[in-house]
């Protein structure tokens, strides 16, 4: 199916300006006015606001690194960073020695929440609304709380709870400030089902069919509805949500891995959730400059960037020889100077943890460090192994999540399992992690998989790192609360300066 990107455009608004002069043929008549109310009243005034929202929540560019890479892949076995200015602020994520006051974490938080204000927008104007029909109503507010579900969970994810802001209709400027002051953290209860409130209505008033590309579908609602109910280990919803999903018949696994990432492969009916990026500053995706190793034969309208992700030799080892997954992963190369680099193992045999992830394959017309890989959130193969570790969880092994992890795994080309190799529900939640692990490196959703299966820590604690039971999560960032004095910490950070 074609598509075309969904690229976020301002709207300005234009001023009829009346030209006073000496003379009365120098005076401009004004034809026209636009009146700001009376354009929200219509659905273009709406349509503007909404791409206002869908552009504040995007995590692309640098936000994509720092969040996706920084906060949930370097405190993980799967990579690491090294080289560049950018080693002075990866090394405490790699090490578990964040501060409080952490700029990345900080603007983190406020880019979800200009995210969240911008949605919120969107609901008041639409409230009472009549020159719109119901149906076109029930889209617009669904997208607007699939927006602000997906800021709180994004938040959620690193930081726990945070405060819930709502802004009532016509309120001053005063008194949205003070809502911004006071608003304490909500309860895990309160917040888990504003967040299910959300995504159920975004889910019953969404269309199926994502047109153009990035926006909210009933399915992206109810992925993401399933893994907000994943990380509560809510099995039973899990699963059931997981399963309304596949019922959609919308979606299925891309029969190219490799291809997926690249932009050849953005037609892929795989991707549930995604930011559309373009090769473009602003609206791209930045990854591969990251991942190119030193003196790597790159084309020039490509950048190599002194900052260098690198990928453990011990992770890559966990895949099959002939796993397709691996192609994305850079064991070698011939550099520019004509010399053979080994990025496994040294002559020795000891590992260099420097394989290189090219999982969004370098954008043949890339400008520099803009590439136009659209970055996914959450993808079809992500959906069938959540459902296979919710029954798992709920059941034990049995011949269904087996086949659901199969069906991952044939496209990979890897061995398939079977229902005999898993005599209990451990052995096969290992499995699943692991696998999780193989199928989903460089998406940043190894942190949160390995501490919903409790292994976050004694992970990081086996790799040699000072990590405590508290890092699981991030702290409150500290202009947060210096900001808001209601606003609590995360319990073993008080005190933190």
């Amino acid at each position: 199916m074609n598509k075309t990107k969904y690229i976020i455009l301002s709207i300005a608004a234009s001023l009829s300006l009346g030209l006073t002069g000496c003379k009365d043929f120098l005076e401009e008549k004004v034809y026209t006015e636009y009146d700001p109310n009376a354009m929200l009243q219509e659905q273009s005034g709406l349509d503007a606001l909404l791409a206002g929202a869908y552009a504040r929540s995007r995590i692309i560019q640098y936000d994509s690194r720092n969040y996706t890479y920084m906060m949930n892949e370097f405190p993980t076995d799967i990579a690491f960073e090294t080289g560049g200015g950018l080693e002075r602020d990866a090394t405490p994520f790699i090490n578990f020695s964040w501060a409080v006051d952490n700029s990345f974490l900080n603007s983190f938080w406020t880019k979800m929440y200009q995210a969240i204000s911008s949605a919120n927008s969107v609901l008041n104007v639409s409230e009472g609304l009549t020159s719109l029909s119901a149906e076109k109503l029930g889209a617009i507010q669904g997208e607007a709380r699939f927006i602000r579900a997906v800021s709180y969970y994004f938040l959620y994810n690193i930081f726990g709870t945070t405060p819930i802001i709502e802004i009532p209709k016509n309120a001053s400027p005063s008194e949205i400030e003070e809502i911004g002051k006071s608003t304490p953290r909500a309860s895990k209860e309160e917040f888990v089902n504003y967040l299910i409130a959300d995504l159920t209505f975004a889910a019953e008033h969404l269309p199926v069919v994502e047109d153009p590309i990035g926006k909210a579908t009933k399915g992206a609602a109810l992925g993401m509805l399933t893994k907000l109910y994943m990380h509560e280990k809510d099995w039973t919803n899990a699963a059931k949500t997981a399963q309304e999903v596949m019922n959609l018949n919308y979606y299925q696994l891309y029969d190219d891995y490799k291809k997926m990432f690249s932009v050849e492969g953005e037609d892929n009916m795989e991707y549930i959730y995604r930011a559309p990026c373009i090769a473009q500053s602003g609206y791209h995706n930045n990854y591969m400059p990251h991942a190119f190793p030193p003196n790597y034969p790159i084309q020039s309208n490509w950048i190599n960037f002194g900052a260098q992700f690198r990928t453990y030799t011990a992770f890559y080892d966990t895949f099959e020889p002939g796993d397709k997954r691996t192609e994305v992963l850079i064991t070698h190369y011939v550099n520019q100077s004509g010399e053979e680099v080994e990025l496994l193992r040294d002559e020795s045999g000891n590992a260099l943890d420097n394989v290189r992830s090219f999982k969004y394959w370098p954008d043949p017309n890339a400008s520099s460090e803009c590439n136009g890989n659209d970055i996914v959130y959450l993808r079809y193969a992500d959906i069938l192994l959540c459902r296979a570790e919710a029954l798992n969880e709920q059941q034990g092994p049995k011949q269904e999540s087996i086949d659901l992890i199969n069906q991952v795994r044939r496209r990979a080309n890897a061995s398939e399992i079977q229902l005999a190799d898993f005599s209990s529900k451990e052995q096969l939640r290992d499995f699943i992690l692991a696998e999780r692990g193989r199928e989903f490196f460089s998406e940043g959703l190894r942190r949160e998989d390995l501490i919903r299966h409790g292994k976050f820590i004694s992970n990081a604690v086996a790799r040699g790192k000072n990590a405590k039971s508290y890092h699981e999560l991030f702290p409150i960032p500290q202009r947060q609360r210096e900001a808001n004095l209601n606003l609590g910490q995360n319990p073993g950070y008080e005190g933190a300066e």
